[in-house]
């Protein structure tokens, strides 16, 4: 059983555009991580702590047509599952990216929508767990 992290993360400000760039490797994010029907967006948050992905699956550069690895992790997001999208050089790549206090999480639902969240919000994540765990999640 794999240690579960709990964070309070802050929503930003504004729209994000990174699941245009993930659209042709959502079957895959999918296929590995369990979850189905994601839909095309993604909800940017903000945590206070640092935080490590532990990837299960990941994307490979090959696969996502971009120079680097994006690692994926389960994550529920004030009860609702979603996969965390990590892609290496955002945490590795000096002055490039968010930093590792940045997450990207994509579900089955649009979250902003579906938690009815506005700028500067806070939500709650837990990051990765069991399975039995995960299946609380709806």
């Amino acid at each position: 059983m794999k240690t579960l992290h709990g964070h309070i993360a802050d929503v930003p400000s504004g729209f994000h555009v990174a699941a245009q760039h993930l659209r042709p490797v959502m079957h895959l994010m999918e296929a590995r991580m369990g979850i189905t029907g994601l839909v095309p967006g993604t909800l940017n948050t903000q945590i206070t702590e640092d935080y490590v992905v532990l990837a299960d699956a990941s994307i490979s550069p090959q696969e996502y047509g971009f120079p680097e690895t994006v690692k994926l992790q389960r994550a529920i997001i004030s009860g609702l599952k979603a996969i965390i999208m990590r892609p290496d050089a955002h945490e590795t790549r000096p002055n490039y990216g968010h930093g590792k206090n940045h997450i990207e999480l994509m579900s089955a639902l649009h979250l902003r929508t579906a938690l009815n969240l506005k700028d500067g919000d806070e939500i709650a994540v837990e990051v990765e767990g069991d399975d039995n765990w995960w299946n609380t999640g709806r």
